[in-house]
């Protein structure tokens, strides 16, 4: 069990970092694309981002529940599986509040798409693009910390 819990948070937060970051980049090329107009903009940012956070919500979930099969074992340090789980706790905790008080507000801003944006919506998006690059951050570390080498094993002595 400790071990298929290793595999599965090194997959998920790998896979999660690297999603992560493909997505700001395809996502900033597509919004600041200048033949784009800010219809289609508008449009880009209300199809991909729903699928940015359902990605995140599933690897960084399976993170936790993986976690969750390593705190306090014999796997890797407790010291380590603590700081990695208080991380994963960080990132999903930053991920729900970005979504549900920064872009659920933004969404809000630009539905219908191509309508003229509020005066607070370069505050919105500028808190975004902060906090989003902070869980980016927090979790390259998380993954960092978790696909350094397990102790070793220690042998069975007869």
């Amino acid at each position: 069990m400790q071990s298929t819990s290793l595999v599965l948070i090194r997959f998920c937060l790998s896979a999660w970092v690297g999603a992560a970051v493909i997505f700001v980049i395809t996502g900033v090329q597509d919004v600041t694309y200048q033949p784009f107009d800010s219809l289609t903009r508008d449009q880009l940012i209300s199809l991909h981002f729903p699928v940015y956070y359902t990605m995140a919500w599933i690897l960084l979930g399976g993170t936790f529940l993986g976690c969750l099969g390593i705190r306090n074992k014999e796997l890797i340090s407790p010291g380590r599986a603590n700081l990695i789980f208080c991380l994963v706790v960080i990132i999903l905790g930053m991920s729900l509040v970005d979504y549900i008080w920064i872009y659920s507000p933004l969404e809000t801003m630009i539905t219908p798409p191509g309508n003229p944006r509020p005066a607070n919506f370069r505050v919105y998006h500028q808190a975004s693009k902060y906090v989003n690059s902070i869980n980016i951050l927090l979790s390259l570390i998380a993954a960092v910390l978790i696909n350094l080498p397990v102790k070793p094993q220690r042998p069975i002595e007869s």
